[in-house]
């Protein structure tokens, strides 16, 4: 293979932090939140500019699992909480009123995860995109940013990796699994598209099985198009009020393309790939859809909205086992409550025959097993490709986040050392921060 040689330079640090929180994403801006509010000097780095990740980025919606899908009530509390909140005071979010979805406006979440993100007075570092890591061994020291200021260094005590793909881990060393563990597939990824002028009263009526959320006989005309060759293929089709509140319009998860997102090319052709299935699809729902025939595309997400990559190897393994049984932790730092949601190859969505009761994810699963001082949170967390399948979602990420930025905060009140952090402390914060942690905090 040819190379081109880089002549070796010296990066200049151009900031130094407590906690260094690299994602912006739904784990990500809570990690920064809670690091900040509990004293940490804080830098939060994300890529694009704004905060929110494939929420506002992915228009991914709605947000799941801030309440228990079989209803045994709401499962995400603290600083999530705080911020949903903020957002439905706004007019962004729908509470408590459509079982275990929540509804919600990108703009107003981008715009009040800004606004709680710099009261916490933490620093926000857009439109930088992390491209290495600095190591000393098992020591993380810091991470190498690109942007429009050129190739900078920000070194930190403790660092939290909430890419969403395990990308700072996966530098530094740490071993992780990928897909299934047979065939390494992983989940396909989905284009979210929004399309308006849609006649939502109509899809909106109990009596109509074009209900808003689960198309029942669009599923059936779409898969006689699939099956002639027509039309690729789908899933679903879900077109719930997701990732938005407004009347008049959908937000519609029905793509489906396979791929690795974390292989640039492939990432590259998954795009394009999705947007031609776009312009198929609302072709499709305009002809033979009620409630969709003047309908017309309002918007593609920004990016492709990716289920899963890496899965870093940690110290506790979470597994689909775990989930089915419940299982508490003495190191329970937040609660899960998805349903086992595995998107198969042939477009069929699985639930892997496990009905799922709140249960516990452990501390020890953020922590990668090569690395002193750092923490992993969001979907890559130590995980069986089956129980990634029910942590994968914002809402148990968005507790997920918490989680981790508290615990590096404590950690960095000390040598940074992560294991070192006291779980009941970290677990009597959290509950402090009216996080939930266990089943007695179901509300």
């Amino acid at each position: 293979m040819n190379i081109v040689h880089e002549p070796a330079r010296d990066i200049p640090v151009v900031d130094e932090a407590d906690v260094l929180v690299i994602g912006g994403g739904p784990a990500g801006m809570i990690a920064a939140i809670a690091a900040a509010r509990n004293g940490a000097r804080t830098i939060v780095v994300e890529r694009y500019g704004f905060l929110g990740g494939m929420a506002p980025n992915g228009l991914v919606g709605p947000i799941l699992a801030i309440y228990h899908w079989y209803g045994a009530g709401r499962i995400v509390g603290g600083i999530p909480w705080e911020m949903l909140k903020r957002m439905e005071a706004l007019g962004g979010a729908i509470l408590g009123k459509d079982g275990p979805h929540v509804s919600f406006d990108p703009e107003v979440l981008k715009y009040v995860a800004d606004q709680m993100t710099l009261e916490a007075g933490a620093e926000m570092r857009l439109h930088s995109t992390a491209t290495a890591v600095s190591c000393d061994g098992d020591r993380m020291n810091g991470v190498i940013l690109e942007s429009k200021s050129g190739r900078q260094a920000v070194v930190a005590k403790v660092i939290v990796d909430a890419t969403g793909d395990a990308d700072i881990a996966a530098w530094g060393g740490n071993a992780f699994e990928k897909g299934h563990p047979e065939t390494g597939a992983m989940q396909p990824m989905t284009l979210y598209f929004r399309l308006a002028n849609v006649n939502t009263e109509l899809m909106e009526n109990p009596n109509n099985p074009e209900t808003f959320y689960t198309m029942v006989e669009t599923r059936e005309l779409l898969q006689k198009a699939v099956d002639a060759g027509e039309l690729p293929l789908f899933g679903g089709p879900w077109a719930p009020k997701s990732s938005t509140v407004r009347d008049g319009e959908a937000g519609v998860n029905m793509v489906r393309v396979w791929g690795d997102a974390t292989d640039v090319l492939d990432l590259t052709r998954v795009e394009v790939t999705a947007r031609d299935h776009v312009q198929r699809f609302v072709k499709f729902l305009k002809a033979h859809v009620p409630g969709f025939k003047n309908c017309y595309l309002y918007d593609t997400a920004p990016q492709i909205g990716v289920r899963e990559t890496r899965r870093i190897c940690g110290d506790y393994q979470l597994t689909v086992d775990d989930i089915a049984q419940s299982r508490q932790f003495g190191d329970g730092i937040a609660l899960g409550g998805h349903i086992v949601d595995i998107h198969s190859l042939d477009g069929t969505t699985e639930q892997y025959g496990v009905r799922v009761e709140p249960y516990q994810i452990p501390y020890r699963s953020l922590l990668p097993t090569g690395m002193v001082n750092a923490i992993v949170t969001g979907r890559p967390i130590s995980a069986t490709h089956e129980a990634h399948a029910s942590l994968r979602v914002m809402g148990t990420c968005m507790a997920l986040g918490e989680a981790a930025g508290t615990a590096a905060a404590l950690a960095a009140r000390g040598s940074g050392l992560v294991r070192a952090v006291e779980t009941s402390a970290l677990v009597t914060q959290l509950k402090r921060q009216g996080a939930i942690v266990d089943t007695d905090g179901i509300q």
